[in-house]
């Protein structure tokens, strides 16, 4: 739910942001204060600054915001330029990180204000503010509401810098205000969630590597832990590279870049509301602080980067020279956890892994610790590292034993860990240490699971609507030529 507060006419940028319908705009009362006692997740208050004697009461009022758990989006309006920016800056200083205040006047809107409108309409603002305003909001609501974003992509002339690095030379472009703001952001991403970053730029790849050095000079993650894509090709072609790397959903994957035609190519392959316009690089500022926002507090996953790098010297092995011949020469070790389990690991493999899912349980964290209770089924996890990178805890399975045969109940795999047959091994040492003679999979089929689909259709003894039985001696057979290479604990 949104909360909306507002002290003047905005029903049209509400309707043009599909924000709510007619008839519960209508519901919405005018008030000339902010009421910070609100209970919904997202708060978008629109103020008439004219209408308020008292403007340090704004301030305060937006402050209190600032230890809640609310997010809120802040648009102050008048029909003086210098109030707003006024107003904006103060509040700016007070450095709330939950807090995005939009200034109009930096929209890139040249006529805001239409006084001839007010009598007709209820509303000053002219028609091309309440349009342009209508699609910021909505793109931002949806970034807001996205809290799994795991690849950051970018353009970099005119959107990261200002300036094109070919035409102009590293000395003419620059970083303007909006511009370092934005790159603090994603830097901070990145240094404390995990963000993945990838840049897409056509341009040459020496000058633009050197500028990259140069300017990203505050923000050394961005040049140490980025994928660069930078050469003559349409970007298209290199968000599919970096897409088809990382192997995440398409939801994940957000793109700014300040070139329409380009975002045009790109809303074909990625989602249409994650590839932003970077009209300016307020736009851009904008866009990165709701990213920031919504993701600063998620799960952690700090070995990201250099496991998707290393993946790939794990894929030249295997696809040259063969899986096993992988297995054979990086030191795989696997850990096979029964007791100590992360289960807050566990509830975010249940919950944002699709590609390797066999029932798509959606566990919580309240439901797992019901579940380990139960002596008749086990929370199971293994931990993954080779010589290249540690891949930590991927792969979560959930066992239950009935009477004659054993169930998985959840059968989980990171997208980062395909590709290895590591699949064998994990349901081999599960059949060894728990005697099991028959073994049954529940699944879903989806448009999703395909990579889990096609494992276990290798395995299978039979199946029906529901179910999968499985046949020990295939698992058998592909794990036991792995296994005495592979270095494996159990806790």
């Amino acid at each position: 739910m949104i909360n909306i507060q507002r002290n003047f006419f905005v029903e049209n940028i509400l309707l043009e942001a599909n924000l709510l319908d007619k008839n519960k705009i209508k519901n919405i009362p005018y008030k000339d204060y902010i009421n910070t006692s609100i209970k919904e997740d997202l708060a978008i208050i629109f103020l008439d600054i004219d209408r308020i004697e008292e403007r340090k009461d704004i301030i305060k009022d937006i402050t209190k915001f600032k230890n809640k758990n609310n997010k809120v989006i802040f648009i102050p309006f008048s029909k003086k330029e210098e109030d707003i920016n006024n107003l904006i800056d103060n509040i700016e200083k007070k450095k709330l990180s939950n807090i995005l205040n939009i200034n109009i006047n930096k929209l890139g809107i040249k006529k805001k204000i239409d006084k001839k409108r007010e009598k007709i309409f209820k509303s000053y603002l002219s028609l091309e503010i309440i349009l342009t305003l209508s699609k910021v909001l909505s793109k931002i609501i949806s970034i807001l509401n996205n809290r799994d974003i795991r690849l950051a992509s970018v353009d970099l002339d005119n959107t990261c810098w200002t300036g094109v690095i070919g035409e102009d030379g590293i000395k003419k472009i620059f970083l303007d205000n909006h511009q370092k703001k934005s790159l603090y952001f994603i830097n901070e991403l990145i240094k404390k969630t995990g963000l993945l970053f990838s840049i897409h730029s056509k341009n040459n790849e020496k000058l633009a590597i050197k500028g990259i050095k140069n300017k990203f000079s505050q923000y050394k993650n961005l040049i140490t832990k980025s994928f660069k894509y930078i050469n003559w090709d349409p970007k298209v072609i290199s968000i599919k590279k970096i897409a088809e790397l990382v192997n995440f959903s398409k939801k994940n994957i957000i793109y700014f870049d300040d070139n329409i035609s380009e975002i045009k190519q790109i809303n074909k392959f990625l989602l249409k509301k994650n590839c932003l316009w970077i009209k300016n690089s307020y736009f851009f500022y904008l866009y990165t602080k709701s990213l920031y926002i919504s993701n600063i507090s998620k799960e952690k996953n700090l070995n990201r980067f250099k496991d998707i790098k290393s993946n790939i010297k794990r894929n030249e092995v295997t696809n040259n020279k063969g899986i096993l011949d992988y297995i054979k020469t990086s030191s795989v070790k696997v850990l096979f956890s029964t007791r100590k389990i992360d289960l807050n690991r566990f509830v975010e493999m249940s919950n944002k892994t699709n590609q390797f899912n066999s029932n798509y349980m959606r566990y919580n964290l309240k439901s797992l610790k019901i579940i380990k209770k139960n002596n008749n089924i086990k929370l199971i996890t293994f931990t993954v590292s080779d010589k290249y990178s540690d891949s930590g805890v991927i792969c979560s399975l959930v066992l239950e034993k009935r009477n004659n045969f054993h169930i998985i109940n959840e059968f989980l795999i990171s997208c980062r860990a395909l590709g290895r047959d590591l699949e064998y091994i994990f349901l081999s040492q599960i059949i060894k240490k728990y005697s099991i003679k028959n073994l049954i999979v529940p699944y879903k089929l989806t448009d999703r699971n395909v990579p889990f689909i096609k494992f276990i259709e290798k395995i299978k003894l039979k199946k029906n609507t529901i179910n999968y039985w499985l046949n020990l001696n295939k698992i058998n057979k592909h794990s036991i030529e792995y296994e005495k290479y592979i270095k494996i604990k159990t806790n």
